[in-house]
Parts: structure tokens; sequence; C-alpha cells
């Protein structure tokens, strides 16, 4: 019982991996490429917004004068905010813009449509860690609780079968794991 507790340990982060991946992938296969011409909404002088707020950035633009059809994405993560924030400038006064966007998706009014991969059109590392973003975005929560979960649960059977003083190596994984699960929420 006791190796079975400890292979649950070193694996868990693998099957939260495996499930964002299976996620990505289905994400991926429901997008298209998109290239439009952005237009200016009510008194503003550019075609591509960014909005600063104390947690996350907000990129949106709008594809035609009634406003109804606007493309926003949250960005969640202190590297992602400035990364985002550093990279879209270029795009504020941009002509055309190329995104990925779900295919057939149904546009309602006052709908805010997600967007994937803003000016890159080859599908490469920065698209599918895009729509990694937009995933922890949506499960940041569930997330959340998985890790405070694994925290307090995995502490637990380690300390029940010796602590880390015996189970150095053991205790010495789930640091890594408590490292990479935070990668995962924060970056």
């Amino acid at each position: 019982m006791k190796n079975l507790v400890f292979t649950l340990i070193f694996i868990f982060p693998l099957i939260v991996t495996a499930i964002f991946i299976t996620r990505i992938i289905k994400v991926d296969s429901k997008l298209e490429l998109v290239k439009e011409n952005p237009v200016l909404q009510g008194n503003f002088k550019k075609k591509l917004f960014i909005d600063k707020h104390a947690s996350k950035r907000r990129v949106y633009f709008y594809l035609d004068n009634s406003g109804k059809h606007r493309y926003e994405r949250n960005y969640r993560g202190f590297v992602t905010n400035w990364y985002v924030f550093g990279n879209s400038k270029q795009f504020e006064n941009s002509d055309t813009l190329t995104f990925y966007r779900e295919i057939n998706q149904n546009k309602f009014d006052d709908e805010k449509i997600s967007f994937f991969s803003l000016n890159n059109v080859n599908k490469n590392f920065s698209y599918y860690f895009d729509i990694f973003q937009f995933l922890k975005e949506k499960y940041f929560f569930v997330l959340l609780g998985i890790f405070i979960m694994y925290i307090f649960g995995a502490g637990w059977l380690i300390d029940q079968y010796g602590g880390i003083t015996q189970l150095k190596m053991v205790g010495f994984i789930f640091f890594i794991d408590i490292i990479y699960l935070l990668l995962l929420l924060f970056w």
C-alpha cells in the first residue's frame, strides 16, 4: 500500500498534465484560422485594446461597427500578463489581424468571443501555450482546489508513512511537484 501511495504522489503531476494536453487537443481540433480587419469602436483611436486590471490583462477588438462581435481574451498569470502586454502593443493600429477562433461559433448579441494566437499563423509552441492559458483561465479555481487538496493530502500521507525526514527522496519529489503545480497555476 505504501508503494502505491508514493507512486500516486510521483505521477500526480503527469496525470494533471495529460488531462490538460487532451483538453488542448480538443480545443485545437475546433479552431480555424481567420484573417480580419478590426474596426475602430466609439471614440477610440486604436483597433486593438489592452485593458489593465489588478490581476489580469484583457485584450479585445471589434470586427464590425455594431459592437456585437467583440473578440476578447483575459490572461491570468504574472509572466503572461507582461508577455501579452509587450507583444500586443505592435498590433494596436494594425489593419489586419490573424487569429484562430472556434469553427461555426454561434454569435449572440453582446457576446465576447474568444480568440487564440493573435497574429501567429503557425501552430507552434506559442499557439498551444495560448490555448493552455485559455484553459487555465477557464478552470483556474478547479486547478487551485486540486493543488490545495494535493498539498494537504500528499503531505498527510507522507507524514503517516514516516515524514520527510525518513523519506527524503519522496519529500524532494513532493517539493518538485508543488513547484510544477505552482508554475501551472501562475505562469
